[in-house]
């Protein structure tokens, strides 16, 4: 699903799809869904550590916020944006219909969702918005047939069968070849091959998202 919602809008704006999506693309993709993104919000009134927040409205589309602080990383700006996008596509619905409603904290809103670092990629199922968001993340950014054309070469030339532990020689090369080519850090890097059962246990249950 969402490789293909990548995949057009990479050819509609390039006339073809190659990785990684640049930072631009994935801003231009975001704002097309939402009716306001923030780049350069200040979050500091919503908690320590707070670097992205979608807000729902009962009616048109979210506001996304990302906080200013993230600029400093390339990397993980993007996946900021990407995460918040996947709240988009997928939560919106929800608070349409006004079957979510998240509590109130402070200056928080009961229609948004407030999201962290250590959240963004390491959610646990059971926080399954965040953990939701979060593979979308990782498929916009390392979709699923373009991710293991890479993997497919470290694990021809090194004659790799199986999953590979993440801390092993041939993990580390896997690790490293997704890192350079997609852009992302080691942590989204190891995350998204171990929901693709490439490196350790799969995490993931069939291909819901990819």
């Amino acid at each position: 699903m969402f490789e293909k919602i990548v995949a057009d809008h990479l050819r509609s704006r390039h006339g073809k799809v190659e990785f990684p999506i640049s930072t631009d693309d994935i801003t231009i993709l975001i704002e097309r869904d939402v009716a306001d993104l923030d780049q350069y919000a200040d979050l500091t009134k919503y908690g320590s550590g707070v670097e992205g927040v979608t807000e729902f409205v009962r009616t048109g589309k979210p506001k996304v916020s990302i906080s200013n602080d993230v600029h400093r990383f390339e990397n993980r700006l993007r996946t900021t944006l990407t995460h918040e996008y996947g709240h988009v596509i997928l939560h919106a619905y929800l608070f349409a219909l006004e079957q979510r409603q998240l509590p109130m904290n402070g200056n928080r809103k009961p229609n948004a969702i407030y999201c962290k670092r250590d959240t963004m990629i390491f959610a646990s199922k059971t926080d399954w918005m965040e953990w939701q968001a979060g593979y979308v993340s990782g498929a916009a950014l390392m979709p699923r047939t373009y991710l293991k054309k890479i993997v497919g070469d470290i694990q021809r030339q090194r004659n790799i069968y199986g999953s590979s532990s993440p801390t092993s020689e041939n993990g580390v090369a896997l690790i490293n070849a997704v890192v350079n080519g997609f852009a992302v850090s080691r942590e989204a890097a190891t995350v998204r091959l171990k929901i693709l059962g490439i490196l350790g246990q799969e995490l993931a249950s069939g291909n819901l998202f990819s």
